[in-house]
């Protein structure tokens, strides 16, 4: 009996390990893939799904990317990162706040976050493929090895022959849960610096709160 249950743990624990090890060198060729495209444009789909109230909330939005610098168009909102400092521009109070986010608070603001973020503190889990729209793709969970994360687990879906994030789903402590899906994904386009950072020569009348 005891060596049935010996034999039944090592199997699980191998089967664990094999998982973990292919959810990162999935991660890792979609990582290598971002960082070599260099300058990337995103255009997506942002359904927030209140599980417990069972609301949902889409809107549609447009990022630009390059290492860990972004710039988010979304309808009420605009948010630049020049990979320090955060600015956000509140379209209804014509109002700018502005901070250092830690790297948790990017994981809920930064598509590009995930490219290095599930390197370190995340369990990792491969959970198959699935077909879709005549794609292949890989579906990979992340789950904090931090107790009372703000973020509960995240599941990617990467495109299995360009090793492109199609979908990410972020799962929050209040039941919060946000998908994040890749409409049109181009690289190769040249974004200039200033693109990740607040200019307020265009927002003349907003008013500057900062948060730092």
């Amino acid at each position: 009996m005891k060596s049935g249950l010996f034999t039944f743990m090592l199997l699980a624990t191998l089967t664990l390990t094999a998982s973990a090890q292919n959810a990162r060198t999935i991660l890792d060729k979609a990582s290598e893939a971002y960082n070599k495209a260099g300058s990337v444009t995103v255009s997506f789909t942002l359904d927030a799904k209140d599980m417990k109230a069972k609301n949902t909330y889409s809107y549609d939005g447009k990022a630009y990317m390059k290492g860990n610098k972004f710039k988010i168009e979304i309808p009420d909102a605009i948010t630049w990162f020049d990979g320090t400092t955060q600015w956000v521009y509140v379209k209804d109070t014509d109002e700018v706040n502005i901070s250092n986010p830690s790297g948790e608070e990017l994981q809920g603001i930064s598509p590009s976050v995930l490219f290095s973020v599930y390197k370190k503190g995340y369990n990792l889990s491969y959970k198959g493929e699935k077909r879709s729209g005549g794609k292949v793709l890989q579906q990979v969970e992340l789950t904090p090895q931090k107790k009372g994360a703000d973020i509960t687990k995240i599941l990617v879906e990467i495109d299995k022959t360009t090793n492109i994030f199609s979908t990410i789903t972020l799962t929050d402590k209040s039941g919060i849960q946000n998908i994040l899906s890749i409409k049109n994904y181009q690289t190769g386009s040249n974004i200039p610096e200033t693109t990740f950072t607040f200019n307020k020569k265009d927002y003349p009348k907003a008013e500057i709160v900062d948060l730092r």
